[in-house]
């Protein structure tokens, strides 16, 4: 989980951008079991505001495998992810909440349940195959049930 962490020397530049891959093992560490596949180019972008303030946005494009909710076999979603969290920098340390953290001076920064949390927002609630592409098998029980 190396790759999600931002150390302490760039939090301190007046700006910083890289690029970052997001796959399952972010999604296996947040113990998010319903998805068997993830794949996420991302860009993160920091940017000072003040000397005690840092705006981190992260921008991206990728997509789940998850069961689709209607006929239980695999589907794809394609999503967005997009998020800004705030760092403050004071006396005392507070954790991410989902849209802010505070950190000491000289402190290092996980963006994992930043990114993990950004991705998930932007995934719709329903997840389902387009009714062509649900297995008709399963298909057919539902209705049968539902008659």
């Amino acid at each position: 989980m190396k790759r999600y962490i931002i150390d302490a020397q760039t939090l301190q530049q007046q700006s910083f951008e890289f690029d970052l891959e997001v796959g399952m093992e972010l999604f296996e560490a947040m113990e998010m079991s319903e998805m068997s596949g993830v794949d996420y180019k991302l860009q993160v972008v920091g940017t000072r505001l003040t000397s005690n303030k840092l705006e981190i946005e992260i921008h991206g494009e990728g997509s789940v495998v998850t069961q689709c909710d209607r006929c239980l076999d695999d589907v794809t979603i394609e999503a967005e992810a997009t998020g800004t969290m705030v760092v403050y920098f004071g006396d005392e340390a507070k954790p991410f909440d989902g849209e802010e953290v505070t950190l000491l001076r000289g402190d290092e920064l996980s963006i994992a349940q930043f990114v993990y949390d950004s991705i998930m927002l932007d995934l719709p609630i329903v997840r389902v195959h387009e009714p062509e592409d649900c297995n008709p098998e399963m298909l057919a029980r539902i209705s049968g049930v539902t008659e």
